[in-house]
């Protein structure tokens, strides 16, 4: 807990002290003199020492006039209004002889330099929304097009930098200016210095310009990138937005380059330069959402969204000189979201959400610099033109959240890479192993399968082929064409076996005598078991001579065994029936049927051949 308290404090001393840096007006070594009633003593000032000179104080004004340097000589029986500059609408009120705002004039400034010929240069920015300026009757150059009316004035706001060698000690500055445009009655200072501290600010402040102006483009578009590669993540988006926006804004204003470069219209370059705010903090509010997930609310976005469309469409529609009405609405909103932003951010930070800390801290600088600029643009009294300065600190320490947070989402992916590298190692050996179940219990399976198949078919005591097994061999060699005979062998006396011996010796006797008939058929033919004692034989033969020679060599072959443990040999009888073309196989069965039981009351140890129409026994 004392960590968090120990940030927000530094990070408030640090607002504190760039607070106090920006609205304090922290006096030079040397302080120079102010013009008084249009004229300015500069006779006893360094500029070598002290710097350049703002030409700020009491100059003279002369409504709806335009003088020369020719009617000052001859004099002029016009008194002067001793105007304070920088004006605004409100300091202007008090000097201006009528009410309204739209006007032209003359503003007249005698210098009185230090002694020596020396080259001086003379920076000159907004006078009013055109102006010319004249050094001792010569012209300067010209911004805009000034007129005695709108129709013959032309608006426009770019900065002169004048360089010049006075023939004298005294130098007589003229402006014609107009305003039939903003009505803002603003007029801000020029500076006056030696040629090469103009120069130099010249070249710092388009150095900056530019240098910002690089940055945020680059940072802009590479926000952008990022976005179109995860279009998940709206916060660089937003951030990309606010980039452009203020990269747009740096060439607008601060040196002026585009103005300088590009013969904007007034309408168009007005337009530019609010709407860049408007847009451009509506999306700082958005890349706020969006970085710090869950810390502010959706109503924080929407709002901030709303407003800066709706306050960007009205000021296209609206007439230029209520824009800093609007700015002044749309101030009380945006301070409004301001202040509830830095609240959000604070707590963020206590509730340790991550970036919180270098948000806020970028932010903070953001927010005292447009605060700055608001009320310069206001007043024209403290420092201007700091949001460069805020839009750096801010952009440097956004990029890094954003940076770090593409980081962390990188390692994390590293991580979780790793981690799935080795649960699909695992996955690869659980798989592997699963396998060589599956295999195992697939063999297991196929053998009990072909186990069970067997089972189907072949009788359990004796191995022979069972009943359904021996159809479907003879079922296949009638669908071949083949001849063959079928004979049903019975053991005769059987019962008496299983009475006297028993069950188990009548089940010994069976499997013995299913070996002995099945030797003695070889490959002539094959035996199954039919049930009980009875057996099935199928000899394929197509002699009848050959059927009865083997069918009588089975016969003795069971005959002749001679059964030691019951003392006495055991027979059969057998009956035989040939397969004629259409006979069903329950005819051919029963025909062998009615031979064997024949057999038996023949005497049994027979076999006996059943034709269509009689039977023949052979001994």
């Amino acid at each position: 807990m004392s960590k968090k308290i120990a940030t927000i404090f530094v990070i408030l001393v640090l607002i504190i002290l760039l607070s106090a840096a920006l609205f304090l007006n922290k006096p030079t070594a040397a302080q120079p003199p102010k013009p008084i009633n249009g004229v300015l003593d500069l006779s006893n000032w360094s500029f070598e020492n002290n710097g350049i000179v703002c030409l700020a104080g009491a100059w003279s004004f002369y409504f709806n006039r335009f003088l020369t340097h020719e009617d000052f000589v001859r004099g002029v029986n016009v008194m002067p209004t001793a105007l304070e500059i920088p004006s605004t609408k409100e300091s202007m009120a008090r000097f201006k002889p009528f009410a309204e705002n739209k006007f032209y004039g003359t503003m007249r400034l005698v210098i009185k330099l230090p002694e020596g010929r020396k080259t001086y240069g003379l920076r000159t920015g907004i006078i009013l929304t055109s102006f010319k300026l004249y050094l001792d009757g010569d012209l300067q150059g010209e911004v805009g097009k000034v007129g005695a009316s709108r129709e013959n004035s032309v608006p426009y706001y770019n900065i002169l930098t004048t360089y010049f060698n006075p023939e004298s000690n005294e130098v007589e500055l003229i402006y014609h200016t107009s305003d039939f445009t903003a009505e803002d009655c603003t007029i801000v200072a020029p500076k006056i210095g030696l040629a090469s501290q103009i120069s130099q600010e010249v070249q710092l402040g388009l150095g900056r310009d530019l240098f910002l102006f690089g940055m945020l483009l680059i940072m802009g578009i590479y926000h952008f990138g990022l976005y179109i590669m995860r279009t998940k993540d709206r916060a660089p988006l937003y951030f990309g937005v606010f980039c452009l926006l203020f990269s747009l804004r740096m060439l607008l204003v601060g040196e002026r380059f585009l103005p300088s470069h590009l013969n904007l219209s007034f309408f168009v370059y007005g337009r530019m330069a609010y709407l860049s705010v408007f847009i451009g903090f509506a999306a700082l509010c958005g890349f706020l959402y969006y970085t710090l997930d869950g810390l502010f609310p959706k109503w924080f976005v929407r709002v901030s969204i709303t407003l800066g469309s709706l306050f960007g469409l009205l000021f296209l529609w609206i007439p230029y000189s209520s824009a800093d009405r609007l700015l002044m609405i749309y101030a009380v909103f945006g301070f409004a979201l301001l202040g509830y932003a830095m609240i959000r951010l604070v707590i963020g930070i206590w509730q340790s959400v991550p970036f919180a800390n270098i948000v806020f801290l970028g932010f903070a600088f953001l927010g005292i610099t447009f605060i700055n600029d608001f009320i310069y643009q206001i007043t024209l009294r403290n420092t201007p033109s700091l949001i460069p300065f805020g839009v750096a600190v801010f952009t440097l320490t956004q990029a890094y959240t954003l940076s770090a947070r593409f980081s962390n989402a990188f390692t994390k992916a590293e991580q979780l890479s790793a981690e799935n590298k080795a649960i699909l190692s695992e996955l690869k050996l659980l798989n592997s192993n699963l396998e060589s179940l599956v295999k195992e219990r697939t063999s297991d399976l196929q053998n009990a399968l072909e186990e069970m198949e067997v089972m189907s078919k072949t009788d359990y005591l004796t191995k022979l082929p069972n009943r359904r097994l021996v159809f479907a061999k003879i079922k296949e060699l009638i669908e071949q064409k083949r001849s063959f005979y079928i004979g049903l062998a019975d053991i005769d006396h059987f019962k008496e076996i299983n009475d006297h011996y028993g069950h188990v010796k009548g089940d010994e006797i069976l499997v013995l005598l299913s070996s002995i008939i099945s030797t003695a058929i070889g490959d002539c033919g094959f035996v199954g078991r039919w049930g009980g004692e009875e057996f099935l034989i199928v000899l394929e033969m197509d002699e009848f001579d050959s059927i009865l020679k083997k069918a009588n060599e089975i016969r003795r072959a069971v005959a002749e065994y001679r059964h030691g443990d019951i003392g006495k040999s055991i027979t059969i009888t057998v009956g035989l029936c040939q397969y004629r073309e259409n006979t069903s196989l329950d005819i051919l069965i029963a025909r062998a049927d009615e031979a064997l039981y024949q057999g038996k009351l023949a005497g049994r140890n027979q076999c006996i051949f059943k034709a269509d129409e009689k039977s023949e026994n052979v001994v």
